[in-house]
Formats: structure tokens, C-alpha cells, sequence
């Protein structure tokens, strides 16, 4: 009989805006918010949660967790500025929460970290990220994990079609910032892994100065190489397939084919790294105003009791991609991830 693996070790697999802030699709009571989260949680599509300081210390939510064997992240969008307050006024609701937090031991110990999304391109310092971050460790223990766009370590941006600006005009991250970062991913969404699928010239462009670029496949491993490497110690390394109809750059819309693809390939890319954090799926929710831009959520298999579909029963399931999910989500419980180990 296999030995039950502690979620803060085993691989993860979790998807961005997935908690109670945004399973509002029953309806925007916190019973209903949190009916819709569990009703996803029990079908064992995620094992990994980020969350944010509104519900971190709601019991409900950690019901659910625990009941699920899922690990969390703390998720930090408003990040420290130096210009405008003393890093413990920035952080003094976040210390207050954790106070209450670690009243649960369980819970606290099931906390793995802090997760921050594109922390130079919306605006903070390096010097400012490594302030937050060195603080953050040296007072939580906890790990550290941004996720950064293409263009804030390199002069081509991945996501242009969605941001609106190019690489070579956004800041850079400095390597000697990345000190205290312990786990590290980025974010690219319009590149298709599949054999026989073109990029739109998008390839072509990034291989003038990665060589080994040559196809979907190593756009992802070679710029994977090219951050571990500017981060300059041993990291826990993550990936993040897209999930929600995104425009492509070879035009059209990301449909289940394409998200199976990044999925699947994600899966082995990551066995492939020395160590190795998870899958962060982008995303679970529809976008608030590009109305052909559906999230993940809209296509999960999620039934009732009686088997009918119970989420978004109008728009057509991915049942394809939902039953894939499912066994790799399986298969990364049953797998203890190789983690680095860090001494600051």
C-alpha cells in the first residue's frame, strides 16, 4: 500500500482565479461561493489553492482543503512601494491574519507560500521585490514564487496580444532581486505545443536570439533554461498551461485541443526539471469584458447528484480535456515533487 504523500510535498497542480472570490457562478452568497469551490474541489481537478487574504482564515474554505488534500498559496496583488510606507505598514493586515492563522497549527503548516503575478511589469522596484521578499521569508519561512511575463526578463513579451506591449518596453528583473525566490515560473499563452501547428512567424522571431528555439515544444523548455539560470541558484520550478480561449498567434482562439496540448506537454516537461513545484493552470474565470475569452471553468465536467451538469450547464463540457485532468491531478498527489532546499 502506497504511503498517503503530505500535499505541502507532492506535486501541484492548481489554476489561477480559483477560490471563493471567484466560484460566484451559483450566486455571490459566501454559502454559494464556497458550494461552488467544494463542487469542483471534490472532483479532483486541483490539489494546490491560491488564495488571498479574504478568505484565508474563513473555516469553510479550509474544510474544503483538507477534506481535498490540497496545499495553499497566499497570494499577494498589492505589493510593497518603499516611496509610500515602512514595509510593516504595508504588511500589518497580512501579519494580523497570519496571527489568527497560525492559531490552527494544521493550517498554517498547510500554507506553503507566497505567489506574486508579474510583480515588475505592474510597477515594483527590484529593490522594493527584494525587500518584500527577504521580510517575507526571513519572518513566515514560507516560499517565495513570482511568476513573471516573458518581457520582464527578456526583450520579446509572450502575452503582447493580450497586454497591448512588447518586451522591450517593459522593466526588467534583476537577477540579484531573485535572492530569496524559491519556487519561479512565466507566463506565455499564445504558443501551441502541438506537431504540425504553426506560431504565426512568432517562433521565428524569438529563435534570433534563442537559437534553440525551433518549434512550441522548445520555445517553452529553452526560455524555461534561460530563467532558472538568471535566477542563479537551485528552484522549484512551475509551469503555466492555458486553459481559457485566448487569441493565438497564429490566430483564432485557444479551443480543448490546444489546452489538452499545453496540458499534456506541461505534465512532462515539468518531470523533466531537476526540481520541481507544479502546474498553474491560467485560468478558471471568464474574462469581465473580452466576452470570447472563457476560462476553465465554463468547460469542467462538474455533475449534480444525479450526474446532470451542474456548472455551466449552457456552454458545452470538455470532457476530453476535464477526464485528462482528473488523472493528472491523480497522479501528481501520488507523486512527491523534488524540492530544493534553501538555507535563508
Amino acid at each position: 500500500m502506497q504511503t498517503k504523500i503530505n500535499p505541502t510535498e507532492a506535486l501541484s497542480m492548481g489554476i489561477y482565479h480559483f477560490h471563493p472570490r471567484w466560484t460566484c457562478s451559483y450566486g455571490d452568497s459566501i454559502e454559494k461561493r464556497i458550494e461552488e469551490f467544494e463542487d469542483v474541489m471534490k472532483q479532483g481537478y486541483f490539489n494546490s489553492i491560491t488564495v488571498e487574504i479574504t478568505y484565508i482564515n474563513n473555516d469553510e474554505f479550509w474544510r474544503v482543503i483538507f477534506e481535498n488534500d490540497a496545499n495553499v498559496w497566499f497570494n499577494i496583488y498589492d505589493y510593497y512601494n518603499s516611496k509610500e510606507q515602512t514595509f510593516d505598514d504595508w504588511n500589518k493586515q497580512r501579519d494580523e491574519a497570519f496571527k489568527i492563522l497560525k492559531q490552527h497549527p494544521e493550517r498554517w503548516e498547510r500554507l506553503v507560500g507566497f505567489h506574486f503575478d508579474e510583480p515588475v511589469w505592474r510597477g515594483q522596484s527590484n529593490e522594493d521585490f527584494l525587500t518584500m521578499t527577504k521580510n517575507l521569508r526571513e519572518m513566515y519561512g514560507k516560499r517565495i514564487f513570482p511568476v513573471f511575463a516573458t518581457g520582464e526578463f527578456m526583450d520579446s513579451e509572450g502575452n503582447a496580444l493580450q497586454l497591448g506591449i512588447e518586451g522591450n518596453k517593459m522593466g526588467k528583473v534583476a537577477p540579484e532581486a531573485l535572492k530569496y525566490v524559491t519556487d519561479i515560473a512565466f507566463d506565455s499563452y499564445c504558443v501551441d505545443v502541438r506537431f504540425g501547428f504553426e506560431n504565426g512567424g512568432f517562433i521565428e522571431r524569438i529563435q534570433q536570439k534563442f537559437p534553440g528555439v525551433v518549434d512550441g515544444k522548445s520555445y517553452y523548455s529553452e526560455l524555461t533554461k534561460h530563467l532558472v539560470k538568471l535566477v542563479g541558484h537551485d528552484v522549484n520550478v512551475w509551469f503555466f498551461p492555458t486553459t481559457y480561449t485566448t487569441q493565438l498567434w497564429r490566430g483564432g482562439r485557444a479551443d480543448e485541443g490546444y489546452c489538452l496540448g499545453h496540458l499534456e506537454y506541461f505534465c512532462e516537461l515539468l518531470m523533466q526539471q531537476k526540481y520541481q513545484g507544479g502546474l498553474c493552470l491560467y485560468n478558471y474565470k471568464n474574462h469581465p469584458t473580452r466576452l470570447q475569452e472563457f476560462g476553465l471553468g465554463t468547460h469542467l465536467v462538474v455533475p449534480d447528484e444525479n450526474g446532470k451538469q451542474k456548472l455551466w450547464s449552457s456552454i458545452p463540457n470538455w470532457e476530453t480535456y476535464s477526464e485528462c485532468l482528473k488523472n493528472a491531478t491523480r497522479k501528481f498527489k501520488e507523486t512527491k515533487a523534488r524540492l530544493a532546499e534553501f538555507d535563508f
